[in-house]
């Protein structure tokens, strides 16, 4: 029996010690583990310490090479207004000088070129010498275009200046007839967009601004008003005479237009304007793009140097820090 508890004693003794030495493995495991783990977080907080610099000034970078690709768009900080009227005799000059007068404005007087010779030589001669003179042809083609350059002759024979600029239709705006406006020596021509007015300049130079064209009250010209105004874009409201003096367009409606055109302007950042003063600036767009285009290619090719060798330098790190590991 005593050498039964001994046995049982023996056995204890060993599961004891086992139990000790396994636990005291463990013990070595776990702080064995414990101070890896401390070594890695050192040196990854080390690693992040002499990586941050170099990710710091590369953020800084990219972020400048950002800006500078979205400074090369130019495009006005103002919204730009010209008062047309498409003219059916010179008798609607006198009305012109009115509605000017009272609504402080310089208005454009927009000729059709299919009409009879001597009206518009009458017309003209009428106006006033510092209104500005658009040429106008509702149904342009190579035919009609005969009709233009006739005109712009006798404008030429009798010192009165063009704007540069043929009101043209929407539905007759191909690139075809472009292409002839620009063998004329046109500076730019009128467009239409339905979503929002729109203005700039074409790749070929030629230069171009949204119209509403009026012939019956009720259009939705004063929607159009508040796009421009939020597009900061360029706009011609012209009015047709005919359409005055019959009654389709009321006099009451007309007032109405002009008052909230006159409503617009009385911001800084939107004006009256004069057709020479919004091409001149149209004209900026291609050659400012330019500019800023040349200006970051340059810069960005510094910047992407110093971009490639901070990519490098921070590659090189964690190369480094891998091969410790």
């Amino acid at each position: 029996m005593n050498d039964d508890r001994t046995r049982i004693n023996r056995r204890n003794i060993i599961c004891a010690v086992l139990c000790v030495l396994v636990a005291a493995a463990l013990g070595i495991l776990f702080y064995t583990n414990q101070q890896k783990e401390k070594a890695q977080t050192a040196a990854l907080e080390s690693l992040q310490e002499e990586v941050e610099p170099y990710e710091s000034e590369l953020r800084e970078l990219q972020a400048e090479l950002d800006d500078l690709k979205n400074d090369v768009s130019y495009s006005s900080e103002d919204a730009s207004i010209m008062v047309g009227f498409v003219l059916s005799d010179a008798s609607d000059v006198s009305y012109i000088k009115e509605k000017a007068k009272t609504y402080q404005f310089s208005p454009v007087i927009v000729i059709d070129c299919t009409m009879g010779m001597e009206e518009i030589e009458e017309i003209i001669k009428a106006a006033d010498g510092d209104w500005e003179i658009m040429l106008y042809a509702s149904n342009y083609s190579e035919s009609v275009n005969e009709d233009v350059l006739s005109v712009l002759s006798y404008m030429e024979s009798a010192e009165k200046k063009d704007t540069g600029i043929l009101f043209l239709r929407a539905d007759y705006s191909s690139e075809s007839n472009i292409e002839l406006l620009a063998e004329d020596g046109f500076l730019g021509y009128t467009s239409y967009h339905e979503e929002s007015p729109a203005s700039g300049q074409t790749d070929t130079g030629m230069v171009y601004f949204d119209y509403s064209y009026l012939t019956s009250s009720g259009t939705g010209v004063t929607s159009r008003l508040y796009s421009l105004y939020n597009s900061k874009s360029s706009m011609i409201v012209t009015f047709d005479m005919a359409s005055i003096n019959s009654g389709s367009l009321s006099e009451t409606y007309v007032d109405g237009l002009l008052e909230n055109m006159q409503y617009y302007t009385e911001y800084d950042d939107c004006s009256f304007s004069t057709v020479a003063d919004v091409v001149q600036e149209l004209s900026q767009i291609n050659s400012v793009e330019a500019d800023n285009q040349a200006a970051y290619e340059k810069q960005s090719e510094e910047i992407q140097k110093r971009i490639d060798e901070l990519e490098d330098i921070i590659a090189g790190i964690y190369e480094k820090w891998d091969m410790e590991e």
